[in-house]
């Protein structure tokens, strides 16, 4: 079965003052999550002065509650107000996510600090947003070194973009992680990060994280102890594209399962740097790759984009090239290769949210690139899931599709995320249309037109059904790249003296579907 976490402790930041000594705090939820809730809180060091809780059902309490019961949710203004509350901490199910709205309104009305805590249940399930313990509400300037940057007040992700993840199939998942020794590159990131919480969920031997960023690294091991205190683990600083050492990582480790989630994603920023964008996206890919096919690796899933499809950008272009590659390796090793092709994720660092947070924050305007642009959005829980998911179904070669529902307007998406901070869009929060930035399309599309499409046993999960590249034709477009990155003088001076627009004729030339981004 797999393990079990404990909801995370979280350390309660207020707001101004000297005055050293805990917060007053009051719980808000069913009596079995507040319950959970104050013997997580027990554990920390101070921990917060716990006044009582105010529960949904205060009649008919199914725990023994370890803190005074001060009323239900009907009486949450009168407790706030007669007992000083510094904070409020509220845990409901996801379930209750107009029960949940309700409440934290009225503390926000009340100008009470709130945070949301997901239960165990939905943490389990894979249901808690990717910002699992956001930053007070009454909000903060402060820097933070987790990699998941605060997006304001509890935002429900799910609910933003309208979506509802599916349960898991899990006997696959099970089989293909517990016992086995799972290795997770770019494990710092979003995605990585998320990944390897919910890989120690089904008992892997051992989790190797490897990560190049090291503050990265050191924020996902602590969270992985505290978390999960029992999983053997083991942190690699390490950077892929290093062929001759990430062979050495590989050999070391001899892992079953590598998840490579390490990518350059930010696509204007790669309109300006091409060549970093083909050293990490393709000849990291190619690294670790290679690594896994030499050291007898079971199974490689890389984590792809849906900017792969007719990219229009640099960093597509270089995510394209890492797909045939991977493709063109299944067909000579006996690793088992594939690919899970997904859209955007809400609240990973750099999208659209922390900056809407921010702006908000400062007083806007909210800045959105163009009012017809659409994306595919899920949340990092979901999309960390089905990428498990669609590994345990791999037979080799394929191309994973995650269901990413319809499209979303990136202009109605900022409206409703204005709104659940209790502002109104256009007046009391101004929105700016700034343009679209080099590289981006209008609109995102997850495969190719008149592409067949199979069905997997989950419903939001499908194989793109491709025709792996010709191995005359990867190995030419891999020779062509690897005179150019050695043209400077090997690995140590990779990529000197190449131009930007060497590259980019290097990209059209190679990937001929190569079409001109929504700003020209």
């Amino acid at each position: 079965m797999p393990r079990v976490s404990h909801i995370a402790p979280v350390t309660i930041n207020l707001q101004g003052g000297g005055d050293t000594s805990p917060p007053s705090v009051v719980l808000v939820g069913t009596s079995l999550s507040v319950y959970q809730l104050c013997h997580s809180l027990a554990v920390l060091d101070p921990a917060p002065r716990v006044i009582g809780c105010v529960l949904l059902d205060p009649a008919h309490p199914s725990q023994a509650i370890p803190c005074p019961v001060l009323g239900g949710f009907d009486q949450l203004a009168k407790v706030c107000e007669s007992k000083k509350i510094d904070q409020a901490l509220v845990s409901l199910p996801m379930s209750m996510a107009k029960r949940t709205e309700v409440a934290t309104q009225a503390l926000t009305q009340m100008a009470v600090p709130w945070r949301f805590m997901p239960t165990l249940s939905d943490q389990l399930a894979g249901l808690t947003p990717p910002s699992s313990a956001p930053g007070d509400h009454a909000g903060s300037d402060t820097p933070t070194t987790d990699h998941r940057l605060a997006i304001g007040p509890q935002i429900d992700l799910a609910r933003l973009i309208d979506r509802t993840p599916r349960p898991l199939d899990e006997q696959p998942i099970q089989a293909t992680i517990a016992d086995k020794t799972v290795l997770i590159t770019g494990a710092g990131g979003s995605i990585g990060s998320q990944l390897a919480q919910v890989v120690c969920r089904y008992s892997p031997a051992r989790l190797i994280l490897v990560e190049r960023a090291e503050n990265a690294l050191f924020q996902i091991d602590r969270e992985i102890a505290r978390a999960f205190p029992d999983q053997p683990r083991h942190t690699e600083l390490h950077d892929v594209t290093n062929a001759p050492r990430t062979l050495d990582l590989v050999d070391r480790h001899q892992p079953d399962v590598i998840f490579h989630a390490a990518a350059h994603k930010h696509v204007p920023m790669m309109e300006d740097h091409p060549s970093a964008a083909i050293e990490n996206n393709f000849y990291g890919t190619r690294s670790i790759a290679d690594a896994a096919h030499t050291c007898g690796v079971r199974r490689f899933v890389m984590i792809s984009t849906d900017k792969a499809v007719n990219p229009s950008s640099v960093m597509g272009a270089s995510k394209r090239l890492a797909e045939l590659y991977i493709q063109h390796e299944n067909k000579l090793s006996p690793t088992t290769y594939s690919m899970v092709r997904f859209g955007n994720v809400l609240g990973s660092a750099c999208s659209v949210l922390p900056i809407w947070s921010k702006q908000i924050a400062q007083g806007g305007p909210v800045t959105v690139t163009h009012p017809d642009m659409t994306r595919y959005f899920m949340t990092i829980p979901e999309a960390a899931g089905l990428v498990l998911q669609a590994g345990a179904y791999a037979k080799g070669g394929e191309v994973f599709l995650l269901d990413m529902g319809k499209p979303v307007n990136i202009m109605q998406l900022a409206k409703r995320f204005i709104a659940q901070h209790g502002l109104e869009p256009d007046k009391g929060m101004p929105i700016a249309i700034t343009g679209i930035r080099p590289g981006e399309k209008m609109f995102e599309v997850l495969a190719y037109d008149g592409e067949d499409m199979t069905p997997t046993p989950h419903e939001s999960i499908r194989i793109w059904e491709s025709t792996p590249p010709d191995s005359a034709r990867l190995q030419q477009i891999a020779l062509t790249f690897d005179r150019l990155r050695e043209k400077g003088g090997g690995h140590q001076h990779a990529w000197r003296g190449i131009g930007k627009d060497t590259i980019l004729n290097a990209l059209r030339n190679a990937l001929p579907e190569m079409v001109e981004s929504a700003a020209g």
